[in-house]
């Protein structure tokens, strides 16, 4: 695994849980492949237009993330593990979450085509 493209995926990662990079809907645009897919920690399924539809409008949840991996599939797709700690904003509830983004690249343009979050145990 090429050490600048993990460090990328990485930075993409993070930079995609930002509150001013989820209220940008132009930035989801450009981040997220019109072919994505997610299956929440929640059990919904949904793609790209409810992505669009929500995440600019919703007050963004404290984001904690450690214990990134990140795995060449093939030339071009990639995949991302973390744990991830969630809190919403003004509720005291945390979840905890594995999680798992599909990233596919070509060139210089990397975009999110699959995310999936699983519950788990408090870490």
């Amino acid at each position: 695994m090429n050490f600048q493209l993990e460090h990328l995926l990485i930075e993409l990662e993070l930079y995609l849980q930002k509150p001013e990079v989820r209220a940008s809907r132009g930035e989801l645009e450009r981040l997220i492949s019109d072919d994505f897919m997610e299956f929440a920690a929640t059990g919904c399924c949904f793609g790209k237009a409810e992505v669009l539809a929500r995440l600019p409008d919703e007050r963004a949840p404290y984001i904690e993330t450690s214990h990134f991996e990140v795995r060449e599939l093939t030339d071009g797709l990639c995949q991302v593990l973390y744990r991830a700690k969630f809190k919403k904003a003004n509720d005291n509830i945390i979840s905890f979450s594995i999680r798992s983004s599909f990233w596919r690249g070509h060139q210089e343009v990397w975009q999110m085509v699959f995310h999936q979050g699983t519950p788990c145990k408090p870490f």
